[in-house]
């Protein structure tokens, strides 16, 4: 007859055929804790790989951006847009300009028909002029802040001005 075993319930049969089956020892909860240690030790592991390679990481990810074609054609265009801009606005200036002196050489009292306006027609061409002169200013400082934006700069013609001052810029 054979060796009868102690009845047993299930759960430890099963433990007991285990440890018999392989020689180790059934400790779950040990296990459990080895593997919450490693899987915590390699997230942390991870987390530093990843901290430490993030300038890399951020470096290449610029470059691939700043490098397209579009972007590249994009502040080529730019530049020479706000060049073309500020130009055009100096030549709007010099036009209102000569309107504002033109005014005042036709008429040195004035315009009669000023009366019966709310600011008179001197006062309308000044405040146009300077509207210009405003404008004009703007796009020279969108052009030289720009300018001085390495990603953006590195695609500027080389025939275009490096930054733009009170002068008519030449933008061919």
């Amino acid at each position: 007859m054979p060796k009868e075993r102690p009845k047993q319930t299930l759960g430890r049969a099963t433990r007991d055929a285990f440890e018999e089956d392989t020689e180790v020892r059934f400790q779950p909860l040990k296990w459990l804790l080895w593997i919450f240690a490693v899987v915590a030790l390699l997230g942390i592991l991870g987390y530093g790989i990843a901290w430490f390679t993030q300038p890399f990481r951020t470096a290449a990810a610029v470059r691939e951006k700043v490098g397209t074609a579009e972007n590249v054609l994009h502040q080529y265009e730019h530049f020479h847009d706000l060049c073309a801009g500020v130009a055009a606005t100096d030549d709007k200036i010099t036009i209102k300009q000569g309107q504002i002196d033109a005014y005042n050489k036709a008429r040195p009292d004035g315009d009669e028909s000023d009366k019966f306006q709310t600011a008179p027609k001197i006062d309308r061409l000044n405040t146009e002029l300077t509207a210009l002169q405003n404008q004009r200013a703007d796009a020279v400082a969108k052009y030289n802040a720009d300018s001085a934006k390495h990603n953006r700069a590195l695609f500027k013609d080389a025939s275009l001005p490096y930054r733009l001052d009170d002068t008519t810029p030449t933008c061919n």
